[in-house]
């Protein structure tokens, strides 16, 4: 049955059209979307990061999560304080009625104390798809807001060192006060 599942969603993954590129989204506020942890809380963003620097990994399709978990652990080793989403964005209709099931099977492979960390968006991933595009391929989009949510840093096209150390040197410039004026 999770066979003929995963085939049926492959299947329609690749079907659907994909959306030219965006214009680039650095300097810009994310959008307001919501969506749903694997813990099943209601998530809006940027708003529940706000405050601080957060990486958001968005991925639209199911075999992006390679890339998002070699992404997912740099943050760890390296920026173990930033916090960090993911972000399965599941624009096509066919798959809401099914959002449960898909989530149940998210579940299934994250590790529970991960779940509030993972967060699932199924009505607003057609406007986070439209603020930053879809190159296609199968690498996730990271992305660097600040604390007011707009966009510091942005990359596509999988992870590697370079772009682990440019995300590293925005975030050391996101956290560094702004010149003359101490840090609080």
């Amino acid at each position: 049955m999770k066979t003929a599942a995963a085939a049926v969603v492959a299947t329609v993954t690749r079907a659907l059209p994909i959306p030219a590129p965006a214009p680039a989204p650095v300097g810009r506020a994310f959008p307001s979307v919501v969506g749903r942890s694997l813990a099943g809380e209601p998530v809006r963003l940027p708003q529940a990061v706000a405050g601080a620097p957060a990486v958001l990994l968005v991925a639209y399709r199911r075999g992006t999560q390679a890339d998002v978990d070699l992404w997912i652990g740099m943050l760890r080793r390296d920026l173990p304080s930033l916090r960090a989403l993911e972000l399965p964005a599941i624009a096509n209709v066919v798959w809401r009625p099914l959002a449960g099931w898909i989530d149940g099977g998210m579940r299934r492979g994250v590790p529970q104390p991960m779940w509030a960390s993972v967060v699932t968006l199924y009505e607003d991933a057609g406007a986070v798809r439209d603020f930053l595009g879809d190159a296609g391929g199968l690498t996730s989009h990271v992305v660097l807001l600040d604390g007011a949510g707009t966009v510091l840093w942005f990359h596509t096209g999988g992870y590697g060192e370079e772009a682990a150390a440019a995300l590293r040197a925005a975030v050391a410039g996101a956290s560094d006060p702004p010149s003359g004026r101490p840090a609080r």
